[in-house]
């Protein structure tokens, strides 16, 4: 449906539908407006914002949702608050590796914990309804930006210097006197402080600063390269962040594309600061009694599969390089790196027990269960066996049928049943950390836990980032438009010289410095100074005892 144009009645330009001032002459063609808004006016030079002129349409009520400024702010708001709430409790990225997430929420922070991951906080910044807000944001700053960047480029690509008289009187400065003999050299005053002159016969626009016009949609530019950054995060080989763990002497596989790449541990090491070294920090570690670790360090051996293209083959490892890894001194290969990120030494390697009768007297010598590679029978001299009938890595429960159930594969909190035979009777114990049960009745020994040898683990983090560039322009961007708008000024001067010297002045900002432009130059010329409007409404109420 085309929408009905303007004509000004004074110089019978006709105008798009919405138009407040004449595009040709800036005579306010709508007199339902409100006068006092006349700075609102000038933002686009009274041209028509689509936002304010179509509403008819699903698209239009769509556009109009986008392009509302209390919808951004919203949008923005509620980022903000689950943002906030997100950093309550750690993410699951911070959380202990192998840790199940709903366990550990609910026994570290209780009722709040659980409330936390049910809601799924602990994967705020990639939850598909967080993703849904930055999309709408970025939505929302690209339909704001076309809605009034549009009109603002139309506007100032089309300003003319010829207009009403009635334009003059609207603006803040303005003056006018009978004089016009020195007009020309105002002009050239002005001209030498940088702005640019544009005439229609007898009028003049001057003007300089148009740059600071664009400075919020440069940030709105800047903003909208961010977020796209942001969210390219979450397409497939743009952005990888990875937790490995690789126990030492252990080979795996690298998480990248089509098992190309594998890591070997060679050693995990761990330094400590030593107290006895005469440093400033050692006399600081005496006086406090604690250990602090100076280096944590992974040696490491890089290799390339060669048979990734044979589907099903066996990996043929190729060396491809010797590395010490530590931490802020990654290893670079293709686009990815890979960080010293943590350790762990959780998983048992080794457990060690012995043999006591009733009388709490040590029976043979102890021995030692490699949790890996368990063996079935244990000889401890004095001729009795030790038989291992059950083994369970993480032990969880005993199911109806007396099998041990265990959690997961790994070594974490071992469980076992032992059978003792010295080859007369036979005795069946559960050997539970820091607990034993005797399964047979009235046994005569008991199976001590004596000490344990924990593996280290190395915990590297193997890093891609594509989206790194799109982030920092965007950030840069957003700079320079803050920059712009903040410390440029658009300045606009009209004067007209055919009835008489009339001089009028607007800018977006910083009307004091505007008439330290101005005025020196006028009164060079024998002018008066220009006079602002507003500080001749505020002396009125300040004779009459009024407010405003």
């Amino acid at each position: 449906m085309e929408l009905n144009k303007i004509k000004c009645e004074s110089c019978h330009h006709v105008n798009p539908s919405g138009t407040q001032l004449c595009q040709s002459c800036g005579k306010m063609i709508n007199k339902d407006y409100d006068k006092k808004k006349i700075k609102d006016l000038m933002r686009y030079d009274g041209s028509a914002i689509r936002s304010k002129t179509r509403s008819k349409s699903i698209f239009d009520k769509i556009w109009i949702f986008f392009t509302s400024i209390k919808v951004g702010v919203s949008i923005i708001l509620i980022i903000t608050i689950a943002s906030s709430i997100g950093t309550i409790l750690p993410q699951e990225y911070f959380i202990p590796v192998g840790a199940d997430p709903q366990q550990y929420y609910t026994e570290n922070y209780g009722t709040i914990g659980r409330i936390f991951i049910e809601l799924g906080f602990h994967n705020l910044y990639s939850s598909w309804w967080f993703i849904l807000l930055m999309g709408m944001l970025a939505l929302s700053l690209i339909a704001a930006s076309i809605d009034r960047g549009i009109p603002l480029f139309k506007s100032l690509k089309n300003q003319r210097a010829k207009k009403h008289s009635s334009f003059y009187r609207r603006q803040r400065l303005n003056l006018h006197q009978e004089n016009t003999e020195n007009s020309k050299n105002v002009i050239d005053g002005l001209k030498s402080k940088g702005y640019k002159v544009k005439k229609d016969q007898n009028h003049y626009l001057l003007e300089k600063g148009k740059l600071s016009r664009w400075g919020p949609y440069i940030n709105h530019t800047g903003l909208i390269i961010l977020l796209f950054g942001s969210m390219l995060r979450f397409f497939p080989g743009m952005y990888v962040d990875e937790l490995i763990h690789i126990l030492e002497g252990e080979t795996v596989q690298l998480p990248v594309e089509e098992g190309q790449y594998y890591i070997k541990n060679n050693q995990f090491i761990v330094d400590i600061y030593d107290e006895e070294d005469g440093s400033v920090l050692a006399d600081a570690l005496q006086s406090t009694n604690e250990t602090v670790v100076s280096n944590y360090q992974t040696d490491f051996t890089f290799y390339e599969n060669q048979n990734m293209d044979v589907i099903g083959a066996t990996p043929d490892l190729q060396k491809i390089d010797d590395y010490s890894v530590r931490v802020n001194h990654p290893y670079r290969f293709d686009q990815y790196e890979i960080y010293q990120a943590s350790y762990d030494n959780s998983q048992m390697k080794s457990m060690t027990f012995q043999l006591e009768n009733s009388n709490d007297e040590v029976v043979g010598k102890p021995f030692t269960i490699e949790l890996e590679n368990p063996k079935k029978t244990y000889d401890i001299g004095d001729g009795i066996e030790i038989s291992m009938r059950a083994y369970a890595p993480d032990f969880l429960e005993i199911d109806e049928n007396g099998t041990l159930i265990s959690q997961t594969p790994i070594a974490t909190n071992p469980a076992f049943v032992f059978e003792v035979s010295n080859g007369e009777s036979n005795e069946l114990s559960l050997i539970q950390i820091m607990n034993s049960t005797n399964i047979t009745e009235d046994n005569e020994y008991n199976v001590k836990f004596v000490e344990n040898e924990n593996h280290w683990a190395t915990v590297l983090t193997l890093k891609k980032d594509l989206t790194m560039p799109f982030i920092a322009t965007g950030f840069v961007i957003f700079l320079i438009g803050l920059f712009i708008g903040s410390y440029i000024n658009h300045r606009r001067i009209w004067i007209n010289t055919e009835d008489g010297f009339s001089i009028s002045a607007h800018t977006n900002k910083n009307y004091f410095g505007l008439k330290k432009d101005i005025d020196p130059i006028l009164e060079e010329n024998g002018y008066s100074s220009i006079l602002d409007r507003d500080d001749l409404e505020k002396n009125e109420d300040v004779n009459t005892g009024e407010e405003k």
